[in-house]
């Protein structure tokens, strides 16, 4: 469980935590990230918040789901750029 700061929502410091993991390579490019429910017990918050926050990095182009295979880093150099079906390799 992660120790919460009163002056920014949990879902903004999720998010960032895990932003932060991809940008310095503790999860790696192409490579899935933790399930929705590791998540969850690892943070100690809702399904909803996990969600939202994989949401949010997957909009910034952090993350890319892929139906039945799971959820995976996008590489930097891919980021932003419209993603084929690269991933994962």
């Amino acid at each position: 469980m992660i120790e919460w700061a009163p002056d920014e929502t949990v879902w903004q410091q999720m998010y960032d935590i895990l932003r932060e993991r991809i940008e310095n390579g503790a999860y790696k490019p192409r490579m899935p990230l933790p399930s929705i429910t590791h998540l969850e017990q690892e943070f100690g918050v809702a399904r909803g918040t996990v969600r939202k926050v994989l949401g949010k990095l997957k909009d910034d182009g952090y993350l890319r789901a892929i139906p039945g295979k799971g959820t995976f880093v996008v590489p930097r150099q891919e980021r932003g750029r419209g993603l084929g079906d690269d991933l994962p390799h």
